[in-house]
């Protein structure tokens, strides 16, 4: 029984020595006292690899290589123990959820919420460091009690004494939960350390460790009941001499950790009477790994002082064969990654090279690992990452979680889809495609299907798209369409009906349980996954195939653990799912390497391996190497120093842990044997600079002329031939830097040779050649989209072209936007809330309503009092038709509506004021022109073969009788300030009331009996205007500001009589508060009012035919041109909904918006008008 320290650097062969002594006892004893190597959990693999290769070797008993949990097992076998069943880190989560809620009341700090999760991580990993360190529930109760008092009103202290309240009521209830009943991995040690005694396995054993840099006290625990036990137990430290009881290093010790453990080791030794060996000191004069690399040799033997490298400078060249040390800058973390994917390609092709001689090191994995896997998937090199990985992710996990959600949170939509979209929600009688999953969301957003709506037949009708006026049933096609999404509903409906039907049926957790796994079983949960696994193998995809079957697996022994937990325990629906979510977020799959010879992925703090020749750091950026520590735990830094100073000492803290950053550098820096490549990126993801570690610096002082190469994201033309082939290493990615040199090149930047021959060689092979035509074609891209062909126009548009006027300035506004709408058919998908459209057809509708009922009663209906009473009613009526009666659907659409319904009735009464001073009176209300309405359509001829009717639908039209004869005016209701800007009608942007003016003067002899004038176009703004004012207004005051904020706005007659005849206060006032006009003192128009001469009307006229005429001959040629006007500052693509599909970008060749000018003065805009009324026909 004693104890022996094997000691050395970085390299001095201290493993091999372990395993060589082990070997050598094989082959004197293959049958004896048994061979223990204990490594750390994450170092088994490797150790057990390594002693099943020894040649000569076949085969041993003896020998057994263990982590300090799986010995513990072990013993707990032999001695006693192993019916206590092992509790996880997800079940462990789960009870502390049990906790939480249990306690909610109680806690001062720790209540939980929304940001729960998180909290259980951090209180479950602060729980297990105090029970490694050996405070139990007891100790942290007195201690917390202590604390109070000690608080004497100071913030620091109350705040300490708050947390340790909270954390000793939850760590008693923790322990008597687990008591008696279940084993976590800290209680293991326990149980090692109290049956070693009686443990024939340690009998005469001979033990070795290796691999670790210092123990936890549970672990000192173990260690001295393996030395009371044990024959011999050798601990093998990286430290530069060995360190006896009493002794202590500096606190800035390069080996502080391990010198530490070794005088703590011969303490405990000295401690429990065991002798100490004298130690193995290892001390060659190069260490063994570094035997055929000078530089690296120099850098550990020098690692402490400032010595410079004195051998030749040829070496600090990375190209040169012995360089045992390269330093790389890169433009990002994806150039670092693809550089160092590179550089593995050429070594296992040229310098023979295995991928098992490679790793991977980043001390911010979280930064890397998701981005190193994609680029090594894309080159084709095998990996394996080191490391337990959250599966949070997975469908499977997704679809326990989100089915909990749905029949426990009130069938929120949102989770009824996330569990649908798992492809997992169905049943193997009816299996729901995800088109089928697709189709049905779409018809929920828009119809507001969520919570009890799902289960009400009442809420599922057909989706109402059209006039809120129309009270027609729906047709046949429609009910088909919901009668799919019926069954498409009931079919994902049935199994998380029956699910909840269980649960509510339950009368203990255990059932609750049983339902749950019933649920898995109906659904075909494992048949599922069991098919993913199978697709996986097929696709050669080891790494995701290796996750499915282990999934299922701890899905259902959470839920045994969660049996065992509470099983009888009666149901609470809320906590058992809570419970379950806080499993699952703490579910993590560990996994083996899938081939034996891979490159390993890992952190420099984690992974271990002593047979690595080259190792890549990535990452090496300052604050990462060495990493500044971040006080993000439950325990603030001087919390743990008050702790410490108070006899409850935790793990070191953060300054400890800094001045260790050293040590571990050290071990990362010495772990190849052959290269160490560092590297570092200049800027993240968003852009932002990053500066590299200080470790690059001190590393340039210590090799000085050693470069510093600079990774560009693309070979550039500047490079060496050589440095730019390097980057094609891959076919694919030479395709696209072959593709980004060829692009340059046709600018007149001279391309390498070498390039010529990567095309040659790509366009000679076939699985290559499709998609390098493909990328070739690319080079003469142009975002520009070609004329539609004749045939493809007329099949989209038909012989005869029917529009609507909005339809044409929609085209002027963007030609490929009216393709994306008018021949496409694109749509946005709907969703359930009140959009602008919805609130203008309510307008619409109500206003025609009450105009119509009113106006029909003669002067008896002018009371604005009338106008708002029938107004409200008018809007009480249409609301059900709303967006599928969604402004009754809740309270705060309730509140929404009567806002509408006010801003209806007071537009409405300000319209009955200006009737009763008007004497135009309507003639039209929604009055159609088409095929199908009142009147016919305008109809233009296009060429020889193909006319075009335009159709549309006019608010109101007003008519009075004049000296001149009949006038007409058009009135629209808009829910913005809208005026009429002759620049955009001059350019076509503005057509629709000057059209819809246009048709009812052409057809007034057959509508009304008489030829007609125009008398003008006015926008009335639909609004409830808010007056300010600074002092109280009398009711006249009042009555005339908010006629001023409903003075409509637009383009009229300059005729006096036909304005004074839209408000007849004109005769005595010089300024209209209904029409935009005023008179100056000599009886003429100022320059302020809209109006237009009739000579001026005319040009009107002709100008808007011409160019509708003019916008249909294209739009029938096929013009579908992504060119987006611009005028001033304002473009249709700020607000579009098909820029997606379009890709407009004026950097971009091809693209570009087309400017529209303002005219200089109105005589030059007039000019263009009567310019464009000549291009068309007579009137």
């Amino acid at each position: 029984m004693t104890l022996r320290l094997i000691t050395g650097r970085s390299g001095s062969g201290k493993t091999r020595l372990c395993l060589d002594e082990i070997r050598s006892r094989l082959k004197e004893a293959p049958l004896g006292a048994p061979l223990i190597l204990l490594v750390p959990e994450q170092a088994t693999f490797q150790a057990e690899y390594a002693m099943a290769t020894t040649p000569g070797l076949n085969g041993f008993m003896r020998a057994q290589v263990l982590s300090f949990r799986r010995l513990a097992f072990r013993v707990m076998q032999e001695t006693g123990g192993s019916a206590v069943v092992p509790i996880h880190d997800n079940g462990k989560a789960m009870l502390l959820h049990k906790v939480l809620e249990a306690r909610r009341e109680s806690l001062r700090l720790f209540r939980g919420g929304k940001g729960e999760s998180g909290l259980i991580a951090g209180i479950n990993e602060l729980l297990t460091e105090m029970k490694r360190y050996g405070i139990d529930g007891a100790k942290l109760a007195d201690h917390a009690e202590a604390a109070a008092r000690g608080a004497s009103g100071a913030k620091e202290g109350e705040m300490l004494a708050d947390k340790l309240h909270d954390l000793s009521l939850i760590y008693g209830d923790m322990e008597r939960e687990l008591s008696g009943h279940w084993l976590d991995g800290e209680d293991m040690l326990g149980w090692l350390a109290r049956g070693a005694e009686h443990s024939a396995l340690l009998s005469g054993a001979e033990i070795w460790m290796d691999g670790f840099n210092g123990f936890t006290p549970g672990e000192f625990a173990v260690i001295e009941a393996l030395l009371a036990k044990a024959e011999r137990v050798s601990v093998a430290l990286c430290v530069d001499r060995p360190y006896g009881a009493g002794e202590r290093p500096d606190e800035l010790d390069l080996f502080h950790p391990t010198a530490e453990t070794s005088a703590q080791l011969c303490e405990l030794a000295q401690a429990s009477g065991v002798a100490v060996e004298a130690p193995t000191v290892l001390e060659p004069e190069v260490a063994p790994r570094f035997r055929d690399n000078p530089m690296l040799a120099f850098l550990e033997r020098n690692w402490e002082n400032r010595k410079r490298w004195g051998g030749e400078s040829d070496i600090l060249r990375p190209e040169h064969p012995s360089c045992g040390l390269s330093l790389r800058e890169a433009a990002n973390r994806r150039t670092e990654a693809e550089a160092v994917a590179r550089d593995m390609l050429r070594r296992v092709r040229e310098d023979g090279s295995r991928w098992r001689d490679m790793a991977v090191f980043a001390r911010k994995l979280d930064d890397y690992a998701d981005l190193l896997e994609a680029v090594l998937n894309d080159y084709g090199i095998p990996h394996f990452l080191d490391g337990k990985a959250g599966v949070s992710h997975h469908p499977f996990v997704e679809f326990v979680r989100s089915a909990l959600e749905c029949v426990t949170g009130g069938w929120k939509a949102e989770a009824v889809f996330r569990c649908a979209k798992t492809d997992l929600l169905d049943t193997p009688e009816r299996r729901v495609t995800r088109d089928e999953v697709d189709r049905l969301e779409n018809y929920a957003l828009a119809a507001g299907i969520d919570g009890w709506r799902w289960h009400a037949e009442q809420a599922w009708f057909p989706l109402y798209g059209g006039d809120i006026e129309d009270e027609s049933e729906p047709g046949s096609a429609a009910e088909r369409e919901m009668g799919a999404l019926r069954e498409v509903r009931d079919a994902l409906l049935k199994p998380l009906l029956a699910l909840e039907g269980r649960l509510k049926a339950s009368g203990s957790v255990r059932e609750l349980c049983e339902a749950v796994y019933l649920f898995l079983e109906e659904t075909g949960a494992a048949d599922r996954l069991e098919s993913w696994t199978k697709q996986d193998e097929l696709a050669g995809r080891p790494d995701r195939m290796a996750v499915h079957r282990p999934l299922w697996d701890g899905v259902v022994y959470l839920l045994d653990q969660l049996v065992e937990l509470m099983g009888e325990q009666p149901p609470d629906l809320e906590l058992f799912a809570g419970m379950v979510d806080s499993g699952l977020e703490e579910l993590k799959l560990g996994a083996v390497p899938p081939s034996l010879d891979g490159v390993l992925i890992g952190s420099p703090e984690r992974t271990r391996s002593d047979r690595v020749r080259i190792v890549y750091l990535l990452g090496a950026s300052d604050g990462v190497l060495p990493m500044r520590i971040p006080e993000n735990g439950l325990l603030a830094e001087e919390e743990r120093d008050r702790l410490a100073s108070a006899g409850l000492k935790l793990a070191p803290g953060a300054r400890r842990r800094l001045l260790d950053e050293e040590f571990l550098a050290y071990l990362t820096l010495t772990t190849p044997s052959r290269h160490l490549w560092i590297s570092y990126p200049i800027a993240n993801e968003e852009g932002q600079t990053l500066l590299p570690s200080q470790w690059i610096g001190k590393l340039r002082k210590r090799f000085p002329g050693i470069p510093v190469q600079t990774v560009a994201a693309e070979p550039q033309g500047t490079q060496p031939e050589d440095e730019q082939l390097a980057y094609a290493a891959q076919p694919g990615r030479a395709m696209t830097h072959l593709l980004n040199r060829l692009r340059s090149w046709r600018q007149g930047e001279a391309m390498a040779p070498g390039w010529w021959a990567v095309y040659d060689w790509l366009l000679g092979r076939e699985e290559w050649k499709p998609r390098l035509r493909s990328l070739i074609g690319s080079l003469s891209y142009t975002n520009e989209e070609k004329p539609l062909s004749p045939e493809t126009s007329r099949l989209l548009y038909g012989d005869r072209l029917l529009a609507s006027v909005s339809r044409m300035e929609r085209f002027i506004a963007c030609p490929f936007q009216h393709f994306a709408v008018h021949g496409l058919r694109l749509q946005e998908r709907r969703l359930y809330r009140v959009e602008s459209p919805d609130i203008g057809q309510l307008f619409h509708a109500a206003l025609r309503q009450t105009t119509e009922k009113l106006f029909a009663e003669g002067p008896a209906g002018m009371d604005a009092s009338r106008w708002q009473l029938e107004a409200a009613a008018a809007v009480d009526k249409l609301l059900p038709r709303v967006q599928s009666q969604i402004l009754l659907s809740s309270h705060r659409h309730q509140v929404m509506a009567r806002k509408l319904r006010d801003i209806v009735t007071k537009a409405s009464a300000m319209l009955g004021e200006h009737a009763a001073l008007s004497a135009f009176k309507p003639v039209g209300l929604e009055l159609s022109f088409g095929p199908d309405g009142l009147l016919p359509a305008l109809s233009l001829p296009l060429d020889s073969s193909r006319w075009m009717d335009i159709v549309g639908k006019i608010d109101r039209v007003d008519a009075a009788e004049s000296s001149a004869g009949l006038l007409l005016r058009i009135l629209d209701y808009k829910s913005s300030a809208t005026k009429l800007k002759l620049d955009e009608v001059a350019h076509g942007l503005s057509l629709q009331m000057l059209t819809y003016l246009d048709v009812v003067v052409t057809h007034a002899p057959h509508w009304l009996g008489r030829p007609a004038k125009p008398a003008g176009v006015l926008y009335f703004h639909v609004q409830n205007p808010l007056l300010n004012t600074a002092n109280g207004l009398s009711p006249e005051e009042a009555r005339n500001a908010l006629f001023k904020q409903y003075r409509m706005q637009g383009l009229l007659l300059a005729n006096g009589e036909s304005v004074k005849l839209m408000d007849e206060t004109l005769a005595d006032a010089g300024k209209s508060a209904v029409v935009p006009v005023e008179f100056k003192k000599d009886g003429t128009f100022s320059a302020r009012s809209q109006v237009a001469s009739e000579s001026e009307w005319e040009v009107l006229r002709g100008s808007v035919r011409s160019q509708i005429r003019r916008i249909g001959k294209r739009i029938a040629d096929g013009d579908v041109a992504i060119a987006p006007y611009r005028m001033d500052k304002r473009s249709p693509c700020a607000f579009c909904d098909y820029r997606p599909v379009c890709h407009f970008d004026s950097q971009v060749e091809g693209n570009g918006y087309q400017t529209l000018s303002k005219a200089a003065d109105r005589e030059q805009l007039w000019r263009r008008l009567a310019l464009e009324a000549r291009r068309d026909e007579p009137l």
